[in-house]
């Protein structure tokens, strides 16, 4: 989860950088752009149930799910730009859903331990 959580920062920063190099690079407002583009998600995210050691897990799972509605957009300028940010923003969504499938793990099976341990000290006492 450390580690998840510093490489977090580092695609943040990246991911911010980036945007500042579109509103940067782009002449018009990026968010005109992006907002008449998007009908549907396209990166959506999937809940599942994992069994470890008999305690039932959430697990998150990012996925793609249509087409990409940025074919032209960035056609007159900033086209790379435009792409090389959506390319950042995706991998922090999915770094971001790894996490907080980590953190939600940690959380449960942190409550099932506990439980147990007083079901332990219960029987002891």
């Amino acid at each position: 989860i450390i580690d998840a959580k510093q490489l977090m920062g580092d695609v943040m920063k990246e991911a911010f950088f980036s945007l500042a190099t579109v509103k940067f690079t782009v002449p018009l407002n990026i968010n005109h752009i992006v907002l008449q583009n998007v009908t549907k998600a396209n990166l959506k995210v999937k809940s599942l149930k994992e069994n470890v050691a008999g305690v039932q897990l959430p697990v998150f799972e990012a996925y793609h799910e249509g087409s990409n509605g940025y074919e032209l957009v960035g056609l007159a300028s900033g086209g790379q730009q435009i792409e090389k940010l959506k390319k950042h923003y995706i991998d922090a969504v999915k770094l971001l859903v790894s996490l907080a499938s980590l953190q939600t793990s940690f959380v449960t099976l942190d409550e099932v331990i506990k439980a147990t341990n007083r079901r332990v000290n219960a029987i002891e006492h």
